[in-house]
This record gives C-alpha cells, sequence and structure tokens, in this order.
C-alpha cells in the first residue's frame, strides 16, 4: 500500500482518506498474514499514515476488524450491482445472469482471491459480535434490494426465498475453492446449473 494523497481537500475529507487507507490495509493483512497479524504498528506502516492516526480512527482492534468486513461486503454488493446494472433494462434473462456471476466468482477465486480470504477469515474472527451482525443485517440487504430488482420481471421467481438460495450457493463455490485450492473451469458449470434450478 502507498502513503496517503497529500491532495488538498477539507479536514473532513483527509481524515475520511486516512481512514479508507487504514480499513484498506487491514484487509490486505488479513488476507496474507490472517487477524492476529493486526496491530496499529503494522497498519500504520501498511496504509503510510502515522501511528497515532490509527489509535484515533479505531480505538479497539474490533473497530479495525467490523469496517474492514464492511469494506469486504460493500465491495461485494458493489460488484454485483455492477452487473445489474450492465444487464438492467430488460427482461430477466438467467442464462446472461448465469454468465456475469460465472465471471463474477471466477474473478472472486483469482484476481480477488485476497479480499474473499480477508472476508472469510473477518467472518471467522468476529463471529458473534453485535457489530458483525449489524455488517451482514446490511450486506444482506443489500443482496436482496438488488435481487429484488433483479427479479421483478420474472414471472417464476420467489424473490425473498431465491436470492437467499442464489447467495448462498455462490458463497458455498467461492469457499470450497478457496478452501480446496481446485482449478475453477467447472465453477461456470455449476453456477449455470444452479440458477436454471432456481430460476428458470
Amino acid at each position: 500500500m502507498g502513503h496517503v494523497s497529500t491532495v488538498p481537500g477539507t479536514r473532513a475529507e483527509a481524515s475520511q482518506r486516512v481512514r479508507e487507507a487504514i480499513v484498506a490495509a487491514a484487509v490486505s493483512i488479513v488476507a496474507r498474514d490472517g487477524v492476529a497479524a493486526v496491530t496499529h504498528r503494522r497498519l500504520a506502516s501498511e496504509a503510510g499514515v502515522s501511528l497515532s492516526s490509527t489509535t484515533w480512527h479505531f480505538a479497539a482492534k474490533s473497530d479495525i476488524l467490523e469496517a474492514a468486513l464492511d469494506w469486504t461486503a460493500q465491495h461485494e454488493v458493489a460488484s454485483i450491482a455492477a452487473i445489474a446494472d450492465r444487464l438492467g433494462g430488460a427482461a430477466f434473462d438467467p442464462t446472461a445472469w448465469a454468465e456475469e456471476l460465472a465471471d463474477w466468482l471466477v474473478d472472486q477465486v483469482t484476481d480477488e482471491r485476497d479480499t474473499a480470504v480477508a472476508l472469510y477469515r473477518l467472518q471467522v474472527e468476529l463471529l458473534g459480535s453485535e457489530g458483525a451482525r449489524d455488517v451482514h443485517r446490511a450486506w444482506g440487504e443489500g443482496l436482496r434490494t438488488l435481487g429484488e430488482r433483479v427479479l421483478e420481471s420474472s414471472p417464476t421467481a420467489t424473490p425473498e426465498l431465491d436470492i437467499r438460495l442464489v447467495v448462498a450457493a455462490l458463497d458455498g463455490l467461492r469457499l470450497s475453492v478457496i478452501l480446496s485450492g481446485e482449478e475453477t473451469e467447472w465453477l461456470r458449470a455449476a453456477v449455470r446449473r444452479q440458477l436454471q434450478a432456481l430460476l428458470m
């Protein structure tokens, strides 16, 4: 990670940039070295900010980890939203969605693997904490809102249930590949079959 930009702006904007750099550094550290490696000193070095900045923005380690989990969750919702935007304006097409979600899933276990690994490590570490529950509720609501928008033109979908099933299946496929280190050729066929079974 590079040092925080010194581009002029308001004090609030500069503070927000520092906070974002710290959170991004936490995600990177968790992905590479695990949750135990996250310390204020390590974050300051990774983010290119002062040690006092990390303690000012995040008094406790749990606060940093919850912010990092929230970042990974928002990143996922934004990625799916980008697909919805690309495919929007037309009737729901399960085949097109299967291809897009297959591409997304392959990206998750290749180019975006570090972020996905951080996501799972953070979920395990924060299991049961109120902050993590809040993040998961907002994350689920974001995905459900997107799913309802996408499926509103589908005559066969039951959005509330189908969205939960699709999200759970994609999550399971992603975790399976990350844990096993398997190749990804079979993922596309798995996503197509999953969506055909649920939504066609």
